[in-house]
């Protein structure tokens, strides 16, 4: 089986795990728009595409999946997964397998506070939040918010324009100038989790959790952390998924304050702090190979070991010219 990863970016490690014949990929191949893209250059064989907008995209990465023998794609970034979802009978029609849930599903989680609205009508722990500056004045005076909030596009990723803010002068202020949705929620003062979770292609089951206490981040990615257990998490997770329609790997951020667990966001992909998964045991490139080759994967929630310490670090490659 061939594996093309689309917008691979910086995952130099996911691109090594897959490339790791043990867990049943012969060749990867790697895309993204940019040749300073450093994952490219540790794939089996890489292109250089437009950017996703581009009308000739989709065009271009079925080619691609049909010069290289395609079995599967996998995105990586959070617009690509609803585009490639979208399109999905495209790609099933060439006999290719894009690794990616519903699209209702990506949507939702791609707005944080349709998510959060989903939160609450299931009656799902979470983040009190609010999509302007007159309905936080009201949750203000009915006690359920309090100053610092954090503000945050509500289709951001990445940590990227979240602000940490104290005054509600300066929260009106900033509010009246955002250019795009945004969403106000309580600042977590507790301790954040994270959770890479597997759904069966071929059943749609949950079948692997494995969380993570996380310890510091940096440019919105989990730079130290601890591997940990807890039943409770468990099957919250469970309850938070099973109405949605996910597929592979998920990614999912959750808070422990006063000894509740709240949800804070799902991402339908792999996140970033997954190589601390894969160290530990928890496979998923070894799933999704066992999946495309039509065979289920066994139910494993929790199959790694406590306490095991994840210390991420710079490194880098040089290479060129480029052209």
């Amino acid at each position: 089986m061939n594996l093309l990863i689309l917008s691979c970016g910086t995952r130099n490690l996911l691109v090594r795990y897959f490339k790791d014949k043990t867990n049943g990929f012969n060749r990867v191949i790697g895309t993204d728009c940019s040749i300073y893209a450093p994952a490219l250059y540790e794939t089996d064989a890489h292109y250089i595409v437009p950017r996703m907008t581009d009308p000739a995209y989709l065009n271009t990465i079925l080619e691609i999946c049909r010069k290289e023998s395609v079995s599967a794609v996998l995105p990586l970034q959070e617009d690509e997964l609803y585009l490639i979802a979208s399109h999905r009978q495209l790609f099933s029609e060439a006999g290719i397998t894009p690794i990616v849930s519903a699209a209702e599903t990506i949507e939702l989680c791609r707005d944080k506070y349709a998510f959060y609205q989903y939160l609450k009508k299931n009656a799902l722990p979470a983040l009190t939040s609010c999509n302007s500056f007159a309905a936080f004045e009201q949750e203000l005076a009915a006690g359920r918010m309090k100053l610092p909030v954090f503000l945050k596009p509500s289709r951001g990723c990445g940590s990227i324009g979240i602000q940490k803010v104290a005054q509600a002068d300066l929260l009106e202020a900033l509010c009246r100038y955002q250019e795009e949705p945004y969403i106000i929620q309580n600042f977590a003062q507790g301790e954040e989790f994270g959770a890479d979770i597997y759904v069966d292609l071929l059943t749609g089951k949950l079948v692997s959790i494995f969380v993570k206490k996380k310890l510091r981040m940096r440019a919105g990615e989990t730079e130290k952390s601890i591997s940990c257990k807890d039943e409770a998490l468990y099957a919250l997770i469970e309850k938070t998924l099973a109405p949605l329609s996910l597929a592979g790997p998920v990614d999912m951020d959750l808070f422990l304050i006063d000894g509740q667990y709240y949800i804070s966001e799902i991402n339908p992909r792999f996140g970033g702090g997954y190589p601390h998964a894969y160290r530990c045991g928890v496979n998923f490139p070894q799933m999704i190979a066992a999946n495309l080759a039509g065979q289920e994967n066994r139910r494993q929630i929790g199959g790694y070991a406590e306490n095991i310490c994840m210390l991420k670090y710079t490194d880098l490659m040089t290479m060129g010219p480029l052209s």
